[in-house]
C-alpha cells in the first residue's frame, strides 16, 4: 500500500509468501463486546493481508467482507476462507461502501503506508462507512516500532520514512491519533507489543467509537 507501485509490491510479496492456513493472535479478544454489535452486518476488514483477523472472526461466525489491494492477498483468503467475501481494494481510492452501511470496521496493520492527508482522508471515508455507534478496531506502527522502521531512511513528513526501496510507512505517537481521531469517542487506545515475522512489533492498538 506504499506509493512505489503498491499493487505489484504487494502481489510479489503474498505470491512468494503462501505461508498456509493464517494463524492468529488474540488482540480482538478484549473486544468481544464491539464485535458482537455486527452480529447481523458484515465485518469489513480493510487490508486484510493473509486474512489473519478474517479466519478469527469467520471461526466465530462473523461474517466477513475481506479487502486487500492485492489480489494473490485475496486469492489465499478464498482459499483458506472461502466463506469471506473479498473485495480489491485501494485505500485511496476511498471505501466501495454506502453510508451507514457497516457496524464494524478493522483495520489491522494497514492505515501507516500514507502521507498525513491521504491517512485523514482514509479516517473519514471509515468514518461515513461506519453507522452511528459503530466501531473501528485498528493497530498501527508505533515509533517505537525501530525493528521494522522507525525513525530509519529519508523522513518525507514528522514520523514517515522513505525505506531504500521507495516504499513508505508511518509510525505514530499517542497525539498523532488522538489527532487523526478527534471527531471519534476514544475507547481504547493502548502501545503493545507483538511478534512478527520472528520479531517484536511494537504498535498502537485502538477502539475508536463514531458517535
Amino acid at each position: 500500500m506504499g506509493e512505489n507501485n503498491p499493487v505489484s509490491r504487494w502481489d510479489r510479496i503474498f505470491a512468494d509468501t503462501d505461508r498456509g492456513k493464517p494463524v492468529y493472535d488474540d488482540w480482538l479478544d478484549k473486544h468481544e463486546h464491539i464485535l458482537r454489535l455486527s452480529a447481523d452486518l458484515p465485518v469489513i476488514d480493510l487490508g486484510c493481508g493473509y486474512g489473519c483477523d478474517t479466519l478469527y472472526l469467520a471461526e466465530r461466525g462473523y461474517r466477513v467482507i475481506s479487502c486487500d489491494i492485492s489480489e494473490e492477498a485475496l486469492k489465499q483468503i478464498r482459499r483458506y476462507i472461502p466463506e469471506a467475501e473479498t473485495v480489491p481494494l485501494n485505500l485511496l481510492d476511498g471505501l466501495p461502501f454506502a453510508d451507514g452501511s457497516a457496524a464494524l470496521i478493522i483495520a489491522d496493520l494497514s492505515l501507516h503506508y500514507f502521507r498525513w492527508a491521504d491517512t485523514v482522508r482514509i479516517a473519514g471515508e471509515i468514518r461515513r462507512v461506519l453507522q452511528p455507534g459503530g466501531y473501528l478496531l485498528c493497530r498501527v506502527n508505533s515509533i517505537r516500532d525501530e525493528l521494522f522502521g522507525a525513525g530509519q531512511g529519508r523522513m518525507a513528513e514528522p514520523n514517515y520514512y522513505e525505506t531504500e526501496e521507495g516504499h513508505f510507512k508511518r509510525f505514530f505517537e499517542r497525539e498523532d491519533l488522538l489527532e487523526l481521531f478527534k471527531h471519534w469517542n476514544v475507547e481504547y487506545l493502548q502501545e503493545a507489543d507483538m511478534h512478527r515475522y520472528g520479531r517484536k512489533k511494537v504498535l498502537w492498538e485502538a477502539a475508536l467509537h463514531k458517535a
